[in-house]
């Protein structure tokens, strides 16, 4: 089978019954879902969704390979994204590798495309079909079942939140919350503690780093220590702590994870 990829710009040749390797978490999550993980033979560090991804060989982190490893897998296919991975993927590809990468979802619906551009790349569309039936409807359960305005945060290193032009944007706007955000088109942002404190969100969900065991007391914490203690979801203990990979996962698992924070907030 022969697969068109814009973003590189080639056309690469896929075997039937492909050894695949994936350097995105999203895209793991992707090919266990549209029943391609037995062909997957190496993930990235960074994959660890499903669990089962666990048992796979790691082959590298999300921007550097180990080369000895993935020779030794020799894959017939490596699936990347667009965005930080876009300087491998043209490094993976200039060494004679297959490469195709996948742009970032912009939205909940750009996972849903994700996932077909995948299904289809591998003949899984029939059961991308399936597996969308069943998103489809975990998303509606959750449809504006929230309100309020909200401050999302995620620990890279340091505070990042999302702006207008994030999925997680539009994720949290689907189950009924204002992201305080919303007006910067932008992706990705570091926060001005000086506009949340103005902003006043009712709900903060904070995301922790991989490794970290911070407890709701500890993040509250840290917003006091911020000058956040006037803000309603401090005052108010609306504080939420979310799990690694929980919003910052935009596989087709995030839509179960909508559905748990749906839960977790309405108590």
């Amino acid at each position: 089978m022969k697969a068109f990829n814009e973003v590189l710009g080639k056309e690469i040749e896929i075997p039937d019954n492909p050894k695949i390797v994936s350097l995105a978490p999203s895209i793991t999550d992707i090919l266990y879902q549209v029943g391609a993980w037995d062909n997957v033979v190496g993930v990235s560090i960074y994959c660890n969704i499903p669990e089962e991804a666990k048992e796979k060989p790691r082959i590298g982190a999300y921007l550097k390979v180990i080369y000895s490893r993935l020779d030794k897998l020799n894959p017939d296919i490596i699936f990347t994204t667009t965005g930080a991975q876009r300087n491998l993927s043209i490094e993976l590809s200039e060494k004679g590798y297959n490469v195709y990468p996948v742009k970032l979802p912009i939205s909940l619906y750009g996972i849903f495309e994700n996932m077909f551009e995948i299904a289809g790349v591998l003949d899984k569309v029939d059961i991308a079909i399936e597996r969308s039936k069943e998103y489809i409807n975990m998303l509606s359960e959750v449809s504006d079942k929230l309100s309020g305005k909200v401050y999302y945060e995620i620990d890279l290193g340091g505070p990042i939140s999302a702006g207008k032009l994030s999925y997680i944007n539009n994720a949290l706007e689907h189950i009924g919350l204002e992201n305080i955000f919303r007006d910067d088109y932008s992706t990705w942002i570091q926060p001005d503690f000086n506009i949340v404190l103005e902003k006043n969100p009712e709900i903060i969900l904070y995301e922790l780093k991989p490794g970290s065991n911070y407890n709701r007391e500890d993040i509250k914490k840290l917003f006091i220590d911020r000058g956040w203690n006037d803000i309603d979801a401090v005052k108010n203990n609306r504080i939420y702590v979310l799990k690694p990979d929980t919003l910052a996962h935009y596989g087709p698992s995030l839509f179960k994870f909508l559905r748990d924070i749906v839960s977790m907030v309405r108590g």
